[in-house]
Formats: C-alpha cells, structure tokens, sequence
C-alpha cells in the first residue's frame, strides 16, 4: 500500500493537465479547418462569397482603421507594450518566468506560422482585392493575426497570473481578445487571407498559448 494512502491525503493530480487538453482540443480544431482547406468543402465555400461581401461593403473610413491596425507601427507599438508589461511583471516578482511565456509564445508562434505555410502552399486571394501593397506567399495561415494573437495572450497570461483581482483579469483578457480579433478582421477586409486562414491562426495560436501555460505553469509545493 502506498505511502499516499497510508497517510490518508488524496493524490494531487498534474495542475497542467487541463491545460494540454485544450491545446490538443485546438490542434483538433486546426485539423478540422485544414481539411475543409484541403477539401475546399465546409467552411472553405464561404471563403470566397465573405470576402466578395467584404470588399462590397468597403469604406474610406473602416479602410483607414483596418489599415492601421494592420500597419507597422502599430504591430511595433503592440510588441513594445507587451514586452515592457510583461518586464515589470517580470522584475516586481523577480522572476523569469513571464519573459519565459511572451518569449516561447511568441517564437512558438512564428515557427508554427513559417512551418505551416511552407507544408500548405495555399494561395491567397487575387491582388485584385487587396488593399494596399500585395501581399504574397502561402496564406495558410494568416501569420499576421497567429503571431499577434500569440503576442496578446501571452501578455494577457502574465497578467492574469500576475494579480488576483477578477477585474484585472477580465480587463487583460478582454484586451487581448479585442485586439487580436480585430487583426483577424484587418486581414480579412484588407484582402490579403482568406477567413479560413484566419480561423486556423486562432485555433493555432490557442494551442501555442495553451502549451505555454501548462510548459510554464507553477508546481504546487511537493509535486
């Protein structure tokens, strides 16, 4: 019989389990979308009729928007501020850990990208319909928004493990989702993915994050 039983105290089971289901969870998700991908059946019919729907209801003024987010400076204005809350956090618990999440989540997030695309060569919508300066290469998946998305959880994950105020948690995961949502959206109105391709990037990301969490999640004491 064992000790545990002996002293009466129940097993502890593995606080990361969780987390590894929802990543596979995800990567099931991801497959699903690939497949209608590959297919061209389920949701990749829609891609197509979205997108003229898009491109139909375009505006000067939500062209503006879109094109911002999508821009550079705001991608580097986005980095900078995750890297620099994600620092704090780091020094004020004097711990590496949170450079650990925005680091892993954020290279985890690029390789994916590069790796995927490099495997599916899928082929983005006609420069005919995109705002801006072209974009080419494989669009499966959309790098922008599985990086970004990658970005604004890992940060959204320091800070929830950062504080235990159910208001600061909120407000950091309702900014992380807003904002990647909207990057998501950026891609898709400027014409440069297909919404599959955004669709992927989130199921992607989520796993990265997920993976990240349970690869960096604090071990109870005498596990």
């Amino acid at each position: 019989m064992s000790a545990t039983v002996l002293s009466g105290r129940r097993p502890v089971g593995r606080p990361d389990a969780p987390l590894w289901s929802v990543a596979a969870v995800l990567l099931l998700a991801w497959g699903a979308v690939l497949g209608m991908v590959l297919s061209h059946e389920g949701l990749a019919e829609e891609d197509s009729p979205l997108l003229g729907w898009v491109v139909r209801h375009r505006s000067a003024g939500l062209t503006a928007v879109f094109e911002g987010i999508s821009s550079t400076p705001v991608d580097g204005a986005a980095a900078v501020l995750a890297a620099g809350l994600v620092t704090l956090v780091a020094l004020r618990t004097r711990s590496v850990r949170p450079l650990l999440v925005l680091g892993s989540a954020v290279a985890g997030a690029v390789l994916l990208a590069e790796l995927v695309k490099t495997v599916v060569g899928r082929a983005r919508p006609a420069t005919a319909t995109m705002l801006g300066v072209p974009e080419s290469g494989s669009g499966f998946p959309s790098a922008h928004t599985l990086v970004f998305t990658a970005l604004a959880g890992a940060a959204a994950l320091v800070a929830w493990r950062a504080t235990a105020s159910m208001g600061m948690r909120a407000l950091a995961v309702s900014v992380a989702a807003v904002a990647s949502a909207a990057m998501g959206a950026s891609r898709l109105y400027l014409g440069d993915h297909w919404f599959t391709d955004v669709l992927a990037s989130y199921a992607l990301a989520g796993a990265v994050l997920a993976a990240v969490a349970a690869l960096t999640s604090p071990r109870p004491a005498g596990t």
